[in-house]
């Protein structure tokens, strides 16, 4: 179990961290041993994840760990998830970039294993406006760097990507703003795949999604996160024991 530290920033970080773990996995998104979220204080080399084999929703203070860029465990009990180069390549290419979500919900994988983009055809996806990109490639499972790069790439400047085969990735400056996306992504997934089977998609003005956009980049997203921390807090009043 991590020890606790006397730096508040860090505190409230890993707050925020086992909160999002349990927003997930409410959601549905724990991916069974196979999700991914972790965090970093901004600026850091390290970051923190949960222990390799662990669902979502059995992440507590006694389950997080610290590592470094090469996967070597810091501090917490190993192991780490092999496959976290998909985090470490984009922390080294996005400065801005402290909180990295990959699940494999069931309605972004639907829409990537057909090939499908997200369509701006409900109010709720115009968050994503122009701020998503796609990855076609799959190699498998992603054990080395050589992924974690390509990923990284694809995503380029953007706050998503959805991986074909494989699920969605989701970046942000806090625990928040990315738990908080990964969220709606699969919300607006899976309305826009009963679009699809009911008839034809009708999508928004440009104008209109642009304005819709900004508005819940003003602080909606925000609030909206808060929302979702008081809602499992709720439900899991136990979860920040030892926090």
């Amino acid at each position: 179990m991590p020890k606790k530290t006397a730096n508040p920033a860090l505190a409230e970080l890993l707050r925020e961290l086992v909160t999002g773990y349990h927003v997930l996995d409410h959601d549905g998104q724990s991916s069974g041993v196979a999700g991914h979220l972790s965090a970093r204080l901004p600026g850091a080399q390290t970051f923190w994840s949960h222990r390799f084999g662990l669902t979502f929703g059995e992440i507590g203070a006694g389950q997080l760990l610290e590592s470094d860029f090469e996967l070597n465990v810091l501090s917490g009990e190993p192991p780490v998830n092999p496959t976290m180069h998909i985090h470490t390549r984009i922390y080294l290419a996005r400065p801005d970039v402290n909180v990295i979500v990959h699940t494999h919900g069931r309605n972004v994988l639907a829409l990537s294993a057909i090939g499908a983009e997200l369509e701006m055809c409900t109010q709720p996806a115009a968050l994503f406006y122009n701020d998503i990109a796609y990855l076609d490639e799959y190699e498998g499972a992603a054990l080395g760097k050589g992924e974690g790069e390509t990923i990284a790439a694809a995503l380029g400047g953007k706050s998503a990507v959805i991986l074909r085969n494989h699920g969605q990735l989701i970046v942000g400056s806090s625990v928040g703003e990315a738990v908080f996306r990964a969220v709606r992504l699969e919300s607006v997934a899976g309305l826009q795949l009963a679009a699809m089977a009911s008839g034809k998609l009708q999508r928004m003005p440009e104008a209109g999604t642009r304005q819709v956009q900004q508005f819940q980049n003003s602080g909606v997203t925000r609030m909206q996160w808060e929302a979702l921390r008081r809602d499992i807090l709720r439900r899991r009043p136990a979860i920040l024991d030892g926090l």
